[in-house]
């Protein structure tokens, strides 16, 4: 049954869609950040400094070794950036979710109005009908 607030509900509904998937993104992005981090700390782990050579080798290890720990501040940082954008769609989400129950339940609110409101014509109606059937057999 249409109400007024059937197309409300249908797009905060949508809305309500979106964010969950919002969320959902934000979730895998802040997995992917994580993975690159772990795989960064395995690749730090896994530089030996060399104990011999010249010192041209060394520097290459040691720049190297630089280049990996920019990558994990990098990443730290754009990990920070994914889970403040998280509390955000997490917040919005929580919104949407308020608005779309409230007007589910004006909508249905608005059914349940209708309905007893039929209903009552109805009965109206049958009493009616009941009332002039007792009157013709009281009029024989």
């Amino acid at each position: 049954m249409k109400t007024q607030y059937s197309s409300l509900v249908k797009i905060k509904k949508e809305r309500l869609d979106m964010m969950e998937k919002s969320v959902q993104s934000c979730h895998q992005t802040i997995r992917q950040i994580q993975e690159r981090i772990e795989n960064a700390y395995n690749d730090l782990r896994g530089l030996k400094i060399p104990e011999k050579g010249d010192f041209s080798l060394y520097r290459q290890m040691q720049l190297l070794k630089q280049r990996v720990q920019d990558e994990i501040a990098f990443n730290k940082h754009n990990l920070h950036m994914a889970e403040n954008a998280l509390i955000k769609a997490m917040q919005q989400l929580k919104t949407a979710n308020i608005e779309h129950e409230k007007f589910k339940y004006l909508e249905t609110h608005e059914i349940e109005k209708v309905l007893k409101a039929e209903k009552d014509r109805e009965a109206k109606a049958l009493d009616e009908a009941a009332l002039m059937m007792y009157n013709r057999n009281t009029d024989v």
